[in-house]
């Protein structure tokens, strides 16, 4: 089982992504898609040790090029943003979804699109200096819940 966490107070430039507790660097996109009716797309492209692009299936895909950064939030930074939590071996029943370390329940669809097409420096979420080009970027992640009365309603995650 391979965990994803994503920590955010909703800016890309506060954004930090982590595989199995591990801060992930050079990450070019993120596309997770989720939902109750078996849909699941977890797709991560990132630009790994020896400086190419790769594009793997997330929690079902061998990860073993990444690039491991340094924390970038201190605890006390942490307690201001939102910990999105992801579990799973690939496979739409053995998946778990968290957020701030409790279970979520009624979900119907879950979507996260990170995308950043051109980043100058490091590449690391979060780590972008004012003069950074960051391209074509794209931040969208939101939540589809199915309420108890029956109805539905979708929520930004961060």
């Amino acid at each position: 089982m391979r965990t994803l966490s994503i920590e955010s107070n909703g800016r890309l430039d506060k954004t930090a992504v982590y595989i199995n507790a591990e801060q992930v660097g050079k990450i070019k996109e993120l596309y997770l898609n989720l939902d109750e009716n078996g849909t699941f797309d977890a797709i991560l492209t990132y630009e790994n040790k020896n400086g190419t692009i790769s594009t793997k299936q997330l929690f079902t895909d061998y990860l073993d090029d990444l690039i491991i950064v340094e924390p970038m939030f201190s605890e006390e930074e942490a307690m201001d943003m939102q910990l999105l939590t992801i579990e799973s071996s690939g496979d739409i029943e053995e998946t778990h979804i968290l957020m701030n370390n409790e279970d979520l329940d009624g979900i119907m669809s879950l979507m996260i699109h990170l995308k950043i097409d051109t980043i100058r420096n490091n590449g690391v979420f979060g780590f972008f200096k004012k003069n950074d080009s960051l391209g074509t970027t794209s931040f969208k992640a939101e939540i589809e819940f199915r309420n108890q009365d029956g109805t539905t309603s979708i929520e930004g995650i961060f």
